[in-house]
């Protein structure tokens, strides 16, 4: 088996080129696999090693190609990363503003109990849309405190989700109601603070 510089590149060049057309390949919905990446790096050592004991090649030249081949790789790999998140951030960016969007009025504590027969608390109330977005969900922050105002239980719950096309569309109200099972001994039985953590924004 004879292997040679032309035939180092030929091998590693095909992984590159997919690595790199991988956005104009396909739409946005396409997402370079990041087994490529890794399948390109770990191939570089082992085709190395059977180059080395099968080729007349020199060994510097063998080692340069396969070195070339792999930054090449390496380099459409990470510009890919650098593609995402730079696409990811500006979604991430505008929902996390959206959240002074968000309007949290009319809330309020009931009793209840479960199937089982132990105390449930319920804090329901009502959320508006005052933004220019579809919001397909909203998580809250309930943060319940004790006599002496010290908090005691601090959990983040998903208040409303929508399914499907539907969502909380702009100048819209829903009600919500997230129920509490198990809450600590010396919460002091008055409504949680609450404050908006997440939204998620239609696409």
């Amino acid at each position: 088996m004879h292997f040679s510089f032309q035939s180092s590149l030929q091998f590693f060049l095909p992984l590159q080129v997919r690595a790199l057309q991988a956005k104009s390949d396909s739409s946005a919905s396409f997402d370079t696999p990041r087994g490529l990446c890794y399948f390109a790096t770990m191939s570089a050592g082992a085709f190395f090693s059977a180059a080395v004991r099968n080729s007349r090649t020199p060994t510097i030249i063998l080692f340069f190609a396969a070195s070339l081949a792999l930054l090449l790789v390496m380099a459409g790999c990470a510009r890919d990363l650098v593609d995402r998140s730079a696409q990811a951030s500006p979604n991430s960016a505008e929902a996390e503003a959206y959240k002074s969007k968000i309007e949290v009025s009319k809330v309020g504590l009931a009793k209840g109990e479960n199937y089982l027969g132990s105390e449930v608390f319920y804090v329901e109330g009502w959320l508006k849309n005052n933004g220019n977005r579809v919001v397909q969900r909203v998580d809250i922050t309930f943060l319940f405190k004790d006599s002496l105002k010290q908090v005691v239980l601090k959990e983040s719950r998903k208040a409303v989700e929508y399914k499907g096309a539907r969502g909380l569309e702009a100048e819209k109200s829903t009600r919500f109601q997230v129920a509490f099972d198990h809450l600590p001994k010396d919460w002091n039985y008055v409504l949680p603070e609450i404050e908006v953590s997440q939204v998620t924004l239609k696409e």
